[in-house]
């Protein structure tokens, strides 16, 4: 029995490594409640660095033990665009590259790479109306993400789920005169491949203004309730709950160039890495 419990310990431990970058790219919405304008738009090249050593084994905090003590480390390199078809409908496009390194007697030196899911998004903005000194905005966006490799899902360590999905988000949007703004979204993910469906939900409280712009966001996600904990089901069929806390910030350089970064930082879930990250990116807009 004791051979059969600390077999069982590694295997969901284990899966821990995997659970975690199923989560990984969705954690802070990739659409917001800013219209680009017709035949405007924005590439941005951008860095990005998790790491964790703590995560949630169902809905308990548990440190990593042995052999997965280490810590395990993501990175990830990705182009995003957007560009203003019209005033109010933007088209919108992300391509993730990552590499995932876990630590430990089992993984050492294991690592991962590929690209993993590209993303497209429409997001239409029906409702505009005067508030007091500012403006709120009504918008709603659908996005469809595929996998663009043949990356393990079932895998001890993986970048991702290799499932497709369809997202759909309704963002109310408020911008005072002064470019003090509050957002709130809420949206639902279909997944495919025996991946749970999720509620989506982010929050955002910010400035936007001619000389900077900086944001505090939270974003939850709550997977279908029916989903088991690790060690019930293949890896990429658990439940993945999570709310993160970060903070964005972006400077232009030139009417043309700015820099942007970004901290965030897992603070509760369900089958997920207690995450930190930071992130840095280089905006070319037009």
């Amino acid at each position: 029995m004791k051979i059969f419990n600390a077999f069982l310990l590694k295997l969901l431990t284990a899966g821990m490594v995997l659970v975690f970058f199923h989560s990984f790219s969705y954690a802070q919405p990739i659409v917001d409640g800013f219209m680009k304008g017709k035949g405007h738009g924005s590439l941005v090249l951008s860095y990005s660095w998790e790491q964790y050593d703590q995560f949630y084994l169902g809905p308990d905090k548990r440190d990593a033990p042995p052999p997965y003590g280490g810590q395990i480390t993501t990175q990830s390199i990705s182009l995003y665009g957007i560009v203003g078809l019209t005033d109010n409908l933007d088209l919108v496009a992300n391509i993730p590259y990552i590499t995932a390194k876990g630590e430990g007697v089992d993984t050492i030196d294991q690592q991962v790479n590929n690209l993993q899911d590209a993303s497209l998004w429409l997001k239409w903005r029906p409702l505009q109306v005067e508030a007091g000194e500012g403006k709120l905005s009504f918008l709603a966006a659908l996005g469809l993400a595929a996998p663009l490799s043949d990356y393990a899902a079932n895998a001890v360590l993986s970048i991702g789920n290799h499932s497709t999905r369809i997202d759909g988000r309704l963002i109310t949007h408020y911008q005072s005169g002064s470019g003090v703004f509050v957002e709130l979204q809420a949206g639902y993910s279909i997944r495919s491949n025996e991946v749970p469906n999720a509620t989506l939900l982010a929050a955002k409280l910010g400035y936007a203004g001619a000389g900077f712009y900086i944001d505090l966001w939270s974003e939850t996600q709550i997977s279908d309730s029916d989903a088991p904990d690790i060690g019930m089901v293949p890896f990429n069929e658990t439940r993945v709950n999570y709310t993160q806390i970060g903070l964005n910030a972006f400077v232009p350089l030139s009417s043309s160039f700015g820099i942007s970064a970004g901290v965030g930082q897992y603070v509760s879930g369900r089958n997920v890495g207690l995450a930190t990250r930071v992130s840095g990116g280089i905006v070319y807009s037009f």
